[in-house]
């Protein structure tokens, strides 16, 4: 059964090259402090930040502005009851910085918490789709599109009968999920995405940098209908260590 059932993303940028030390300090701070406090609300199953390094940011595929600064993404799983879990993360955040556990932040690039709307597992990762963001890897492809008329009905269902069955057969792809419709948020600013838009995770387990070279022309192939544009599309890595047991 599947327990998840929508995605929160957050999209901030890098420090500046001359501030690199206090970027470590903002993810060591992050994945030390704060991402293991969200696990105190009983909607949020499963909290992940990936990054994106100078090679990492130069195998993009697409930018668009503002998402050309991204470097940093940090990604919720919600289960049900998911407005209140929205609407309890947000007082979360509110009461820690009001504890003095928000030391460090970055300005946000987008903010958007979407509905689940499709998952799938590549055959020889040998897993249930409803699984495969709890699986290790070792980074993540990111595709950010919307839209350029109304539903893309067309597209969506050639994504589920010709693009995934593909994708997924490549090496190194272990999995995709696809979330849209927008949440309103509880919090309204101009950083929250509310327009229609569609946030797909490709989960890698080979080296994210030589896959993404691989799947470029299939990824090239998602916008050549002229249903939908992309917002932003390229790799991250994971900010934990693959090999756990080396």
């Amino acid at each position: 059964m599947m327990r998840a059932k929508a995605g929160f993303f957050s999209c901030t940028p890098s420090a500046p090259a001359n501030q690199a030390a206090e970027d470590q300090d903002y993810l060591r701070w992050h994945l030390l402090d704060h991402m293991p406090e969200q696990y105190q609300l009983p909607g949020v199953l499963h909290g992940l930040r990936w990054t994106a390094d100078e090679a990492y940011r130069e195998a993009r595929i697409a930018a668009v502005q503002p998402l050309d600064l991204l470097g940093n993404v940090v990604h919720y799983l919600f289960t049900d009851p998911v407005e209140k879990t929205l609407a309890d993360f947000v007082d979360l955040g509110a009461g820690l910085r009001e504890a003095g556990r928000f030391r460090v932040t970055r300005p946000p690039l987008r903010l958007a918490a979407l509905r689940l709307q499709t998952w799938y597992s590549a055959p020889r990762a040998l897993i249930s789709a409803e699984v495969v963001p709890f699986r290790p890897h070792r980074g993540i492809v990111l595709l950010i599109e919307e839209p350029t008329g109304g539903r893309p009905d067309p597209w969506l269902n050639w994504l589920h009968n010709e693009h995934y069955p593909t994708l997924l057969a490549q090496p190194g792809v272990a999995g995709a999920w696809t979330f849209g419709a927008p949440y309103t948020p509880v919090v309204t600013s101009a950083d929250w995405a509310t327009a229609p838009h569609y946030a797909t995770v490709i989960y890698v387990d080979e080296d994210p940098l030589s896959t993404v070279r691989r799947l470029a022309p299939l990824i090239e192939n998602r916008w050549s209908s002229g249903e939908v544009r992309p917002l932003f599309a390229g790799p991250l890595r994971s900010m934990v260590a693959w090999d756990a047991w080396k």
